[in-house]
């Protein structure tokens, strides 16, 4: 298809836009999100790795110094 003809492109295209409106239509979810989805692309970027905090044990420390 990426080689192929204008009019193949155009038809391909005119598939891929009919694949994501029925899955938005069904799934109740945005074009966006179901073209990421076709497309393979993750539904959320980030460049930080999170650590839990232990919250009780923290308020617990605090609370002994008091």
């Amino acid at each position: 298809v990426i080689g192929g003809s204008l009019k193949d492109q155009e038809k391909a295209r005119k598939v891929l836009t009919s694949i994501v409106n029925s899955l938005t239509v069904k799934m109740e979810i945005g074009a966006p999100m179901a073209a990421a989805y076709i497309l393979g692309n993750p539904d959320h970027y980030t460049s930080h790795r999170f650590q839990p905090v232990y919250w009780k044990s923290y308020v617990s420390e605090v609370l002994k110094s008091y």
